[in-house]
């Protein structure tokens, strides 16, 4: 029983330290994680690019490279989070990252590369990770059976191993 709690306690010890200690909040969706973000979209936010340019824009989304968003003349834009300077960088990844809509029109348009898709999907499978582990920690919670009990503490140790690999994987990319 103690080693059960050890493995949860130190699951959860680990995704906290991630939280606290990463630029980003968390790859996935900080509502994901139970929390509600108060940096919700669509958002009005004032940004600054590097080369000083101030712009009004509503938020549309990000990602962990570019943001997505509408100037006031209607016109929706995908941005490089690289490009603005360091106050706005902070501010755009306090939101949540739920990606960008429209990738494959960003695309098209030259805005975006190849590269960033694939960061895309690589966040998409990680939050898809964090639903299926917090399935399965309320699973074990209702379960009276040890080996039930032990296949889903293995079958979350697998999912974090693939987790970390994949998140890996993205800051190789950024």
């Amino acid at each position: 029983m103690s080693v059960i709690f050890l493995g949860l306690a130190g699951y959860l010890g680990s995704s906290l330290y991630e939280r606290a200690f990463s630029n980003e909040s968390s790859v996935g969706p900080v509502s994901a994680e139970g929390a509600e973000s108060d940096y919700t979209y669509p958002a009005s936010i004032e940004i600054k690019s590097a080369d000083g340019r101030m712009m009004m824009v509503t938020l549309l989304g990000r990602s962990t490279t570019h943001i997505e968003f509408t100037r006031a003349d209607g016109q929706e834009f995908a941005y490089p989070i690289k490009s603005l300077d360091a106050d706005s960088q902070a501010l755009v990844r306090r939101h949540t990252n739920f990606g960008i809509k429209n990738t494959a029109l960003y695309m098209a348009q030259g805005s975006m590369e190849i590269g960033d898709l694939y960061v895309q999907e690589l966040e998409k499978r990680v939050r898809e990770i964090e639903e299926k582990m917090r399935a399965l920690s309320q699973e074990y919670g209702g379960s009276s059976s040890k080996v039930e009990r032990r296949t889903i503490r293995r079958s979350v140790e697998a999912l974090q191993s693939e987790k970390a690999e994949l998140q890996s994987k993205i800051s190789v990319r950024q």
